[in-house]
């Protein structure tokens, strides 16, 4: 917990290729103490982004990873030059609440790359089944220099939705053959999306799905006037085919919005922010909770209709806020206190 995130940085920044032992140090960091993201930021004017981050997500079956390993081995041949990452969100284990690491082991032909750096990261349960510290294993492979950052999701619960707060773009893969294609653009899936791609189109009932995905894509755009609709791919990623016209389609996105990316990544800092101490606030209650008296005798009390939570709620603030802080941050919180007057 005391590693010098500061020093990490810059090793990082000032050999990428000779220190990826480094970068992964620090996404181990950052994934399990998410509000250490601050401490990237320390003494840089700037810090590197990516040109495009896509998200990609769709249901399990739909041959995400599968599009994932051909992009990658086609964006290479393209730019050989340019280094890619790949963030792959596993669902966890119940028993180790560890990543079970199946995207690693898909894409172990690209290990021996040097342009190429996949991390898997556990759900371990998280809403929608993202990390964590997502947000801080983005930053630093911005910091390795990444162009191409692609995140996978697991695909399952609200993944799909909360995918958007990373992602410049979104692409939502669909297959043929795992029932009404169309009712898997519930809950919010349809608004979230940005391309979609109906892959193994070499599969009956492909063309079909395409047709009707584009009805109701065409459907919905008129319906809310919201112009038009996004662009739907067919691709066939196992054979490689549609693949180009794919990549051609994100590069021309990228081309035309990469300026606007940028800017609204850097206003979500002070949110990354914000959140980093909203996490820690909490794993220190909920520490306070599980180990101080206060904790389990307060739930008693409160099942024995003594006391109520709100009640203990304030019992724990104000005991958290008897622990040692900084004086810049004593001076802070006094300077916010209401005049006695």
């Amino acid at each position: 917990m005391n590693e010098d995130i500061v020093h990490l940085v810059r090793d990082v920044r000032q050999n990428p290729d000779e220190n990826t032992r480094a970068a992964a140090r620090l996404m181990s960091l950052l994934e399990n103490h998410p509000a250490r993201i601050t401490e990237l930021y320390a003494g840089l004017a700037d810090w590197p982004e990516p040109l495009m981050v896509l998200g990609i997500t769709g249901p399990p079956g739909a041959g995400k990873s599968t599009l994932v390993d051909q992009l990658i081995e086609l964006y290479r041949k393209r730019h050989p030059q340019r280094r890619l990452g790949v963030i792959a969100v596993d669902p966890s284990s119940h028993a180790s609440k560890g990543s079970v690491m199946g995207d690693r082991v898909r894409m172990m032909r690209h290990a021996t790359d040097p342009h190429v750096f996949v991390r898997s990261l556990a759900a371990r349960g998280h809403l929608g089944g993202l990390a964590l510290g997502v947000r801080g294993v983005l930053r630093v492979m911005g910091l390795m220099q990444c162009q191409l950052v692609l995140i996978e999701t697991v695909g399952v619960g609200q993944s799909e939705m909360e995918v958007a707060e990373f992602a410049d773009m979104v692409a939502i893969v669909l297959a043929p053959g795992q029932g009404d294609g169309i009712q898997l653009l519930k809950s919010g899936l349809m608004e979230t999306g940005d391309v979609f791609v109906v892959n193994k189109a070499d599969r009956d009932g492909a063309i079909q799905l395409h047709s009707q995905l584009l009805t109701t894509l065409n459907l919905r755009s008129s319906v809310a006037d919201a112009g038009a609709p996004p662009p739907v791919c067919m691709t066939s990623a196992l054979g490689g085919d549609g693949m180009e016209g794919f990549l051609n389609l994100l590069e021309d996105h990228c081309a035309r919005s990469g300026d606007q990316w940028l800017l609204q990544r850097r206003q979500r800092f002070e949110q990354e922010v914000e959140q980093a101490v909203l996490q820690e606030a909490h794993r220190r209650l909920a520490d306070m909770l599980r180990t101080s008296g206060i904790g389990s005798e307060g739930i008693t009390r409160i099942l024995r209709g003594e006391t109520t939570v709100n009640e203990l709620a304030t019992m724990l603030l104000q005991q958290l806020s008897l622990i040692h802080i900084s004086e810049p941050t004593r001076q802070l919180m006094s300077s916010r206190m209401p005049s006695s007057a």
